[in-house]
């Protein structure tokens, strides 16, 4: 008799690390901090790591999804695919840094560690999402059979999408900002800002090698920085935007492209990886008239990831969605701490 196929997790086939900081080559790749293997299928509480930088380009972040080929090349399986849904970041600036019972990251850790609720209720199961704690809120759109994940009001409102003016033009010595770096597979940028997120060899069409097509990415070996010419390549074109438009960040977003694919292999499908901002752009009309980019003090880090298994073609309120993502992971990163601020762009800020 034929057999049913069993369910799989996306923990069983997929993992997830970060790597904090920027490398030249893999050498230099092997001494960075990474953080390995820390999603869940629950949004579980990590413990904070604390990260030693003092510059923006050390604070770096990079997601790497990497997916098991034992799983994902198997026959009927070619299409399948690891999708990063939403990434949240949560940014905190206090005056001391030390986390004391009165912090604001302690009152972040007090909320993200509270207990999920049921997805049900007298009426039977919820279907259009539930609180996954006191941070976060878990909402799906059934129609495109995909999830997102949506920050809580309690969060919001001690930690909204825009910092308050400060008075005076002055930065208070607490702040705490929500960031969204990816939405909806995309990649939002605030107005009058630049994306905080994007996903490095991308491939131009899904599920494709980048150096097959004509995208342009600094991990094709074709590719190249010039000194003193524009860049030609997306991740060049991103450090720019996180380092000030130099010779210096557009080699060295080319040389850490390469060095992250060299490391992973990533094939746009279930091995990819994508940098994250560690700063936060304080704006004019934010800081008084003055343009201020700093490296966040403690950063927390939440992200939605599931497996695409390309069986559907219904579009839902969220956007098109050509499949089926049924499997979800959840990563959480909990107060990267960042003893040191750098600067770029323009000014530095502390």
């Amino acid at each position: 008799c034929a057999g049913l196929p069993g369910k799989t997790d996306l923990k069983d086939v997929a993992k997830a690390h970060i790597v904090v900081g920027s490398a030249v080559n893999v050498t230099e790749l092997s001494r960075l901090r990474i953080l390995r293997d820390i999603a869940s299928t629950q949004l579980a509480v990590e413990g904070p790591q604390e990260i030693n930088t003092d510059s923006i380009e050390s604070g770096l972040m990079t997601l790497v999804i990497e997916g098991d080929s034992a799983y994902f090349d198997l026959p009927g399986r070619t299409e399948v695919s690891v999708e990063l849904e939403d990434l949240i970041t949560i940014h905190i600036m206090e005056d001391d840094g030390t986390g004391g019972t009165n912090s604001m990251v302690t009152q972040v850790l007090e909320w993200v560690s509270a207990a999920a609720d049921d997805n049900s209720d007298a009426n039977g199961l919820i279907t259009d999402g539930y609180p996954l704690n006191d941070a976060f809120f878990f909402r799906v759109d059934r129609s495109s059979q995909r999830a997102h994940l949506e920050p809580s009001t309690t969060l919001l409102g001690a930690c909204p999408w825009n910092p308050r003016r400060p008075d005076s033009g002055n930065m208070p010595l607490i702040t705490c900002i929500t960031r969204r770096d990816v939405q909806n597979r995309g990649y939002p940028a605030r107005t009058g800002g630049e994306s905080t997120a994007m996903e490095i060899c991308k491939a131009a069409s899904p599920h494709t090698d980048p150096c097959d097509d004509d995208y342009a990415s600094g991990c094709c070996g074709g590719l190249s920085y010039t000194s003193g010419a524009a860049p030609s390549d997306d991740e060049s074109k991103f450090f720019g935007t996180i380092l000030g438009q130099s010779d210096y960040s557009y080699q060295l977003a080319v040389d850490f492209a390469k060095t992250i694919d060299a490391e992973f292999s990533l094939n746009g499908r279930y091995v990819r990886a994508f940098w994250v901002n560690p700063g936060y752009e304080w704006t004019p009309t934010q800081s008084g008239g003055a343009s201020i980019f700093s490296l966040s003090q403690k950063i927390f880090l939440y992200a939605l990831i599931s497996l695409d298994e390309n069986i559907a073609t219904d579009t839902g309120t969220m956007g098109p969605s050509p499949s089926f993502s049924r499997r979800r992971m959840l990563l959480s990163t909990d107060a990267l701490e960042a003893q040191g601020t750098g600067g770029g762009g323009g000014n530095a800020g502390g």
